[in-house]
């Protein structure tokens, strides 16, 4: 093995290996978690309201938020790059430059979308906010009935309704799962067409594209409001939690934005050299002119 497929190889295993373990503790939260059990009151109102389905199922979530960035990553990337002359190989064989830019685009992305999603697992199993229909799903209308439950603080008490995957989730609002997730793969897609689609005349149809994903990030949020999933301020804190990883994903851990640092850096050390000229280089430009 050439030493230029060996660093690609262990730049590769390197990657799977950080994606995998973010993404390994994702799953096991998943599988295995176990929120807090938060207590709480029977005339609590924000969580007697009716359990109802999702308008946008996790399954919807996971497809578009997912699918739609990969799908227009790669699109880009090999338009940009598909006749430009290979500079990478492995085992002997050239890849394109398109492939190997998709490859890292790619990677930080779904790197970004695994952090985004394991902190906001830990924020809801840590604190274990209850859902507006908890009360709902749970079935404990006998036990809230009861004298003197109405204004006491229970605890230690068991859901009735015989879904254990429901009374799990009933424990999970806070932060915003599907508000997270969505803002987090919407911001950063935007960022990176803003990164990567330098033509002026594409701007307004960049820009129109830009505002179409942010709306659908924004109408996924809200209706986990109406749906009656979380609390509004469940959603603000996905939000702000999904568009915050997506900003600092997309400046500070991908080389999107790279190119304007090299530039600097150059510009830099332009400047440093003019600041270092000897006086005997000034006499000579003085004699010059």
């Amino acid at each position: 093995m050439d030493r230029d497929s060996k660093n690609f190889v262990q730049k590769i295993a390197v990657d799977i290996v950080c994606l995998g373990s973010v993404g390994f503790s994702v799953l096991i939260f998943y599988l295995s978690g176990e929120p807090y059990q938060r207590g709480f009151y029977c005339n609590d109102e924000s969580i007697r309201y009716p359990f109802r389905e999702s308008t946008v199922p996790s399954s919807v979530l996971y497809s578009v938020g997912l699918g739609l960035p990969t799908l227009v990553i790669l699109t880009v990337e090999y338009l940009l790059q598909k006749s430009e002359q290979a500079q990478y190989s492995l085992f002997g064989k050239n890849i394109p430059n398109w492939v190997f830019s998709a490859y890292n685009n790619l990677l930080w992305f779904l790197f970004g979308a695994a952090c985004s999603q394991l902190t906001t697992d830990v924020g809801k199993y840590t604190i274990g906010r209850l859902r507006p229909h908890f009360l709902d799903v749970c079935g404990l209308s006998k036990i809230c009935t009861e004298p003197g439950n109405q204004f006491r603080y229970i605890e230690d008490i068991s859901c009735e309704n015989s879904d254990d995957h429901r009374k799990k989730d009933s424990r999970l609002s806070f932060p915003s799962g599907h508000s997270s997730l969505s803002f987090y793969c919407m911001v950063y897609l935007a960022v990176y067409l803003q990164s990567r689609i330098k033509i002026a005349k594409y701007g307004m149809a960049k820009s129109f594209f830009q505002f179409i994903v942010i709306l659908m990030a924004a109408y996924c949020a809200l209706t986990r409001v109406s749906n009656y999933k979380h609390h509004w301020s469940d959603v603000l804190a996905g939000t702000l939690l999904g568009s915050l990883i997506a900003t600092l994903t997309a400046f500070y851990v991908s080389d999107l934005f790279i190119s304007k640092t090299k530039c600097s850096r150059k510009r830099n050390n332009s400047s440093d050299n003019v600041d270092t000229i000897n006086p005997s280089q000034t006499v000579e430009l003085k004699a010059i002119t």
